[in-house]
């Protein structure tokens, strides 16, 4: 599956917009076949954008899980397709770490917001050839604070 950025003359209309329950990479993207990794290469599945106002957290077979609840959106990076919900997964530790961003605003604020964008790829694992991982990178400046990053002193 080749990786594309669709045209802005490809690009849906706004009446080609999904509302679907939760916008996760699976609802977005589909299943992830190793096979359409490129060789030592990422492959760009989705971005997923919100203004978060609340998170919820829970416990399933697959273990703990962590969702950004408010009004978000996602795009498959091959189709151009745009999904909306009032709640999305972020994969990898990102999605904890957004949460715990808006959870400490919140704690200051019970009105406070968290606007973001990430684009979501995957890699095949260097550790497990039979795996993947995948690898979240914030596309916009975004209201995320980590107090550990903080001290690094990267202003």
């Amino acid at each position: 599956m080749a990786t594309k950025k669709p045209k802005a003359s490809e690009a849906p209309s706004k009446a080609a917009i999904t509302p679907i329950k939760k916008i996760t990479v699976a609802a977005v993207w589909g299943k992830v076949n190793l096979r359409d990794i490129p060789e030592g290469e990422e492959l760009l599945l989705c971005r997923i954008s919100g203004i978060a106002e609340g998170t919820k957290r829970g416990e399933s077979n697959y273990g703990s899980w962590t969702a950004l609840k408010g009004n978000m959106a996602a795009t498959n990076s091959v189709t151009g397709e745009i999904f909306m919900s009032g709640a999305a997964f972020i994969p990898s530790t990102m999605g904890e770490a957004l949460a715990q961003s808006l959870d400490a605003k919140l704690l200051e604020d019970a009105s406070s917001t968290l606007t973001f964008a990430v684009d979501v790829s995957v890699i095949v694992s260097p550790r497990d050839v039979n795996k993947y991982e995948y690898i979240v990178r914030p596309v916009i400046e975004n209201d995320f604070f980590n107090p550990a990053i903080a001290l690094l002193g990267l202003d």
